[in-house]
C-alpha cells in the first residue's frame, strides 16, 4: 500500500504554512479515491508546540490512517557541488515515503546535490524545489517533480515566477536556490551556477 509523508516546520511553537500542507494531504487522498480524513492541526502534540527554535514534524500516513509522527531538529544542508541527473521518465507526483530511488541518484552522482532533469527539462533537487536567478528575477521550473509547499507560498507572494527551464538555457542563470518547507527563503542555500559539474 502507498505511504506518504508530510514534513512541517514548527518555529517557536507555531506551524508554518500548515494550510499548504493540509491542501497537499487532501489532494493526495482525493487522487487515490479517499475522502480527506487527516486534520494536521489536530494531530500535532503540545510538546512540539512548546518547543523553542525550529522543529521538523514528519507525518507518515497511508490511505487509511496516520502511521507515525516524529519530531526532530533540522539542519540546513551545506552544498559545495551540484550535477545534472536524468530522471529517465520517473515520476514523484505525490510525497511518497519511499524515496530510495532519489537517494540512489544522489549517491551515484558523487556531488553534494543534484538537479534532476527529464529529457532536457529541469525539475527538482533531491530534497527541494529549485529557483534560478537570472540577474533580475527568480524563476522556478514550471512543472517540478513535486509541487512543494514553500514553492507554492513563494509563488503566491510573487517572490518567484514559473518558467520553462531547460538544460539548454541554464547558462542564462547566475544562481540556484534550494527551497523546501523546512527553510525560509533567507535560509535556503543559494549556490553559484559555476559549481554545476
Amino acid at each position: 500500500m502507498f505511504q506518504f509523508i508530510e514534513s512541517i516546520r514548527i518555529k517557536d511553537g507555531s506551524f508554518e504554512h500548515l494550510d499548504y500542507h493540509q491542501s497537499r494531504v487532501n489532494r493526495t487522498l482525493l487522487n487515490f479515491g479517499k475522502s480527506p480524513f487527516i486534520q494536521l492541526n489536530g494531530i500535532i502534540t503540545q510538546n512540539a508546540l512548546n518547543a523553542s527554535g525550529v522543529v521538523k514534524c514528519r507525518v507518515k500516513y497511508d490511505l487509511q490512517q496516520v502511521l507515525d509522527i516524529t519530531y526532530s531538529t533540522y539542519a540546513v544542508k551545506k552544498i559545495g557541488s551540484i550535477s545534472l541527473v536524468e530522471l529517465e521518465g520517473r515520476k514523484y507526483d505525490f510525497k511518497y515515503a519511499d524515496r530510495e530511488w532519489i537517494s540512489d541518484l544522489l549517491l551515484k552522482s558523487g556531488t553534494d546535490e543534484i538537479i534532476m532533469t527529464d529529457q532536457g527539462v529541469v525539475k527538482d533537487a533531491s530534497y527541494a524545489n529549485l529557483a534560478f536567478y537570472d540577474g533580475e528575477r527568480w524563476h522556478t521550473p514550471e512543472i517540478p517533480l513535486l509541487e512543494g509547499t514553500q514553492r507554492a507560498f513563494l509563488l503566491e507572494t510573487n517572490k518567484i515566477q514559473v518558467a520553462e527551464i531547460r538544460t539548454s538555457n541554464l547558462h542564462q542563470y547566475q544562481m540556484v536556490k534550494f527551497i523546501n518547507a523546512m527553510m525560509t527563503w533567507e535560509e535556503s542555500p543559494t549556490i553559484s551556477m559555476s559549481l554545476l559539474t
